[in-house]
């Protein structure tokens, strides 16, 4: 997981922003967020403006756990995945 993630306590979760230069990109890492979110069945709250996207993580427990960092890291390597091709 990249130092971009911040996480939080009350309630426990995990946010980051990624920014982008161009729109197509961006739609390409929501459709990467999109399948690993279904893959691990976590699925964050996502906002986005044309060149950038926030991320949300929210846990389904008191503390963060690994699912949310798992979803954190795959995130992360959809993101690299992404702006490699760019």
């Amino acid at each position: 997981m990249s130092g971009r993630w911040k996480s939080k306590k009350k309630p426990a979760a995990l946010d980051a922003r990624f920014d982008f230069d161009d729109f197509e990109v961006l739609r390409a890492f929501l459709d990467e967020v999109a399948e690993e979110a279904e893959r691990l069945e976590h699925h964050p709250n996502i906002s986005f403006a044309r060149d950038r996207v926030s991320i949300i993580i929210y846990s389904t427990s008191e503390e963060l756990s690994d699912i949310d960092h798992k979803l954190a890291k795959a995130i992360d390597d959809g993101y690299d995945k992404v702006m490699n091709l760019a």
